[in-house]
């Protein structure tokens, strides 16, 4: 067994170790009620929700980015996710390949991502706080795709929530990747990311997000990043958003700073 594929093994049993010992109550599940799906979307943070989609439920996510980087400018979109709820407080998520236009003073060229496909299970919930683990899967593709080449890229996230006040929300999202880098070598990261939420009224939410990881690369330090934005309830499901991002600290995501705008829809 190769040591990513026990890694995952060990985490999900791990995982389902603590779910089988938690005590459950039966409080008011935080992933429903009129502002529901600004607790359910994966976008426009960084972090996954700890929410599922409900079962028997889709939700699409896209989303369209300008990025200034020290060579120039890009544009990235779709930035799609497919999320389909199954039962058993289970979802299967599949990313399509995405779109980013790299345009400089010599012209431009697009490439494409990789396929992302995964599992996420809420373990479970209580009136303030929601246990959730995930495990993802990188599509190999060609080598100037950003994390892939000819082998398989995998993740493996535990993400928690914490209701502050019933406006105001923690998250915390703490993840073992092991990816290429452009160059075509493995590495392996610890991801963590921080989010806070501030429910405004019901349609209105705000979000602020910091989130790093250990190794951009092989051979490569740690890079950290910000965001923040504001989502909009058009109706309870449709979303939209906006954001900007901002560089801390290495090459994490290749950017200096960034805008961008989104949507999700349940169905």
């Amino acid at each position: 067994m190769r040591p990513i594929s026990a890694l995952i093994a060990i985490s999900w049993l791990l995982f389902a170790a603590s779910a089988s010992a938690m005590t459950m109550s039966s409080p008011p599940n935080p992933c429903a009620g009129p502002s529901g799906l600004l607790a359910e979307l994966d976008r426009p943070t960084v972090a996954d929700s700890a929410c599922v989609a409900q079962p028997g439920r889709a939700i699409v996510e896209m989303g369209y980015a300008h990025l200034n980087t020290n060579e120039g400018t890009r544009q990235t979109l779709p930035q799609a996710e497919l999320r389909f709820g199954l039962a058993h407080h289970n979802e299967f998520v599949l990313l399509p390949p995405n779109a980013t236009y790299a345009g400089n003073e010599r012209g431009g060229e697009t490439d494409y991502s990789a396929v992302v496909m995964g599992l996420k299970h809420e373990w479970g919930y209580t009136r303030r706080w929601i246990y959730t683990g995930e495990v993802l899967f990188t599509a190999p593709g060609t080598p100037d795709a950003a994390g892939t080449t000819d082998g398989w890229g995998t993740a493996v996230n535990g993400i928690v929530g914490y209701s502050l006040t019933p406006r105001v929300a923690l998250g915390l999202m703490l993840g073992v990747t092991s990816l290429y880098d452009e160059a075509g070598r493995r590495y392996t990261s610890l991801n963590p990311d921080f989010t806070a939420t501030w429910l405004v009224d019901p349609r209105w939410q705000l979000y602020a997000e910091v989130y790093g990881q250990t190794h951009t690369a092989q051979g490569a330090g740690s890079g950290w990043d910000t965001d923040g934005g504001v989502q909009y309830l058009v109706t309870r499901r449709i979303e939209v958003d906006a954001e900007i991002g901002q560089r801390l600290s290495g090459a994490l995501g290749g950017y200096r700073h960034y805008w961008g705008v989104g949507a999700g829809w349940e169905f």
